[in-house]
């Protein structure tokens, strides 16, 4: 029996991917592992690999063809096996009729949606296609929701019913009387500006944007954020890391970055505050054992956060290096899904764009996210009250007042704060 190639999750907020281009041809024999085809996707571009070993037939899904997740792209026929349309392939190979396939799968995956007309209208249309036992499928159609958003436990990923209760419990649904309204400011600004002769260029929203927009919509709109602030003296830090660097550069070492003193720093406090480091799961809260940290990136189009994984348990080098391999292949579209997912706090810098202090929202699941200002040169009483001349870093804290009340994220703040302030301290392991 063939085994079927479909568009497989490999972010947690994908439904669809684009088939951006594929490495072989109909007929092509394949070794399991080889890379089939390439997809775009909101956040990076990243292969396929085959999950069998034979030849490829019966491609349907064509260069730039979006597939929701699950939908059929191939087959693959094991050695000798008789190449013959199987079960569920609706085109003979692709040098012949593809393009029709692909047109007959859209057809067929109306009727559903249609059936289902009475399902609130947050319920996604491509459900149908996508791995699921039917019950699942109803619980969705039910709930108003996407499953394409779901993580599949079955076999081959197929999505059980206890996914979709699982997701119920950790993710907010917005129902047709909660959905948030959309501001008058947003929806008439083309026709306002039409209206009053006011120049304009329309740039489209691309995949990322659209994604990043409407995640942090739902972040602000479904956590309840608070804020605390707080200033570091890091003269100490300062003289810290040139003493490092000279010791590196003269090993022939890459030099550490503030930014790496920081992730550690945050590690280090989340080890020290387990309680802060967290998630909000609906009827429970997730306290993780690893600091996880994500790392916000900048890149084309809009921004990424690849993750130091366990940072607690790596020195600041280690940390160094993997954040700026990290970043290189982030900003090069070439990040695996494990690379970019699973965090458990965020750092997101702007103090090297002159950003005195700013306030940063949360990146769901995480329950907390540090915003990085410049390091300003202040006037500051010493220990006997007399002003001394120091360099201050501000820093914000937002909270998701669900797992982190004031008392908790002023806490973190605190050891964090001593970190840095007595940056022997980032040397030790956590106790």
């Amino acid at each position: 029996m063939p085994t079927e190639v479909i568009m497989p999750k490999v972010d947690m907020d994908m439904e669809t991917g684009t088939v951006a281009v594929w490495h072989l041809e109909e007929g092509a024999n394949v070794e399991k592992g080889d890379a089939l085809f390439d997809i775009e996707t909101d956040k990076a571009t990243m292969e396929v690999e085959a999950p069998a070993s034979g030849s490829l037939h019966f491609i349907v899904a064509q260069k730039d063809d979006v597939i929701p997740i699950g939908g059929n792209v191939a087959w693959i026929f094991s050695k000798d096996e008789k190449v013959v349309a199987p079960a569920g392939a609706k085109s003979a190979p692709k040098s012949e009729n593809a393009d029709s396939a692909v047109a007959e799968s859209n057809t067929n995956s109306v009727a559903p949606s249609e059936q289902s007309a009475s399902a609130p209208t947050s319920a996604p249309q491509n459900n149908s296609r996508i791995r699921a036992t039917p019950l699942a499928k109803r619980i969705a159609r039910l709930k108003g929701i996407d499953l394409g958003l779901v993580n599949g436990s079955g076999p081959r990923g197929r999505i059980v019913k206890a996914d979709v209760n699982i997701y119920l419990s950790s993710v907010p649904v917005i129902s047709e009387v909660s959905k948030p309204v959309q501001s008058s400011s947003t929806v008439n600004a083309k026709s306002t500006a039409d209206k009053l002769g006011i120049s304009y260029s329309e740039i489209p929203v691309d995949r990322m944007r659209a994604t990043i927009a409407s995640r942090l919509t739902e972040s602000k709109s479904t956590v309840p954020h608070f804020y605390l602030d707080i200033d570091c003296n890091i003269d100490a830090l300062l003289k810290f890391r040139t003493q490092i660097n000279v010791a590196l550069e003269a090993a022939g070492s890459k030099k550490l970055s503030i930014n790496d003193m920081l992730i550690r720093a945050s590690a280090l406090s989340l080890a020290a505050v387990p309680q802060a480091n967290a998630s909000w799961a609906g009827d429970r809260i997730l306290q993780y054992d690893d600091a996880n940290i994500s790392v916000a990136v900048a890149i084309e189009g809009g921004l990424i956060t690849p993750v130091v994984k366990q940072a607690q348990l790596k020195n600041m080098q280690a940390i160094s290096a993997e954040v700026f391999d990290l970043a290189g292949r982030a900003r090069s579209g070439k990040l695996s899904q494990s690379e970019y997912q699973g965090g458990s706090f965020s750092i997101s810098n702007l103090g090297m764009f002159g950003v005195k202090s700013f306030n940063a929202i949360i990146n769901p699941p995480e329950s907390m996210i540090l915003a990085v200002g410049k390091a300003t040169r202040q006037f500051v009483p010493d220990e006997n009250g007399a002003p001394i001349v120091a360099t201050i870093l501000s820093v914000t804290l937002s909270c998701d007042h669900r797992v982190v009340d004031g008392a908790l994220g002023a806490k973190w703040l605190q050891h964090f704060q001593n970190l840095l302030e007595n940056p022997i301290l980032l040397t030790l392991d956590p106790a």
